[in-house]
């Protein structure tokens, strides 16, 4: 691999991952001379590296429960070294929720970010159905809803109720997020379990902007 293209340790194994289908970074070592080489070393001048493929640690509850803390916190050097175990994201802790689903409730966008580059599961859901996605739409934080989407999570993903990103976004008035939904394609004449849609659960709310938004989007309308 050339040089010029690779900056660091980390960003090699990012090429690699994204060229070979490896694991993410956190599961791999890069050796030189047998040493490894942490992610900030810089790569300036050709050489040879060996490669070493992790499975997952066999952590603690403990440390589960450590991750859990950290996203909850937004801390992001806590998340990393968590990760660099390497622990496994999806690891369900003592508050019964994965970290990425934490951290997107709590809008902590760049450890969202760090959560997914480590293989979280985007669509984990909680006993009541609810996913990440869900949970940052309801809050508002439309910067995770973003980085959400453009790792796949499913837009139209409901939960046990039958409600939907895009409906929990209306219930609570969250308008640019029903833009940015809406934009990214979710169904917005979707009906929960009772058949409320979006359009109706903003009505009901008194949400004016969203309702407007929703119109503009083409839902349909409640006299129809």
């Amino acid at each position: 691999m050339p040089v010029a293209e690779i900056q660091d340790v980390k960003a090699l194994k990012q090429r690699l991952t994204q060229l070979h289908g490896f694991p993410p970074r956190f599961r791999q070592r890069v050796l030189f001379h047998g040493e490894n080489l942490t992610d900030d070393v810089t790569l300036d001048s050709p050489m040879y590296l060996d490669l070493l493929l992790l499975t997952f640690a066999d952590v603690s509850q403990r440390q589960v429960d450590k991750l859990a803390a950290a996203a909850l916190q937004g801390s992001l050097s806590e998340v990393e070294s968590l990760l660099q175990l390497p622990q496994d994201p999806d690891l369900i802790g003592g508050g019964q929720q994965p970290a990425l689903k934490i951290a997107s409730g709590q809008g902590h966008v760049e450890v969202v970010r760090l959560l997914l580059e480590a293989g979280a599961d985007k669509d984990s859901a909680s006993n009541s159905g609810l996913t990440a996605l869900m949970t940052a739409s309801g809050q508002g934080h439309v910067e995770v809803v973003r980085v959400l989407l453009d790792a796949g999570a499913d837009k139209n993903s409901a939960d046990n109720d039958g409600f939907d990103a895009l409906m929990t976004a209306s219930l609570h008035g969250h308008a640019e997020v029903v833009r940015v939904l809406l934009d990214a394609g979710a169904d917005k004449d979707s009906a929960s379990n009772n058949g409320l849609t979006a359009l109706m659960t903003a009505s009901g709310t008194g949400h004016a902007e969203v309702v407007r938004v929703l119109l503009d989007a083409g839902a349909v309308p409640l006299d129809q």
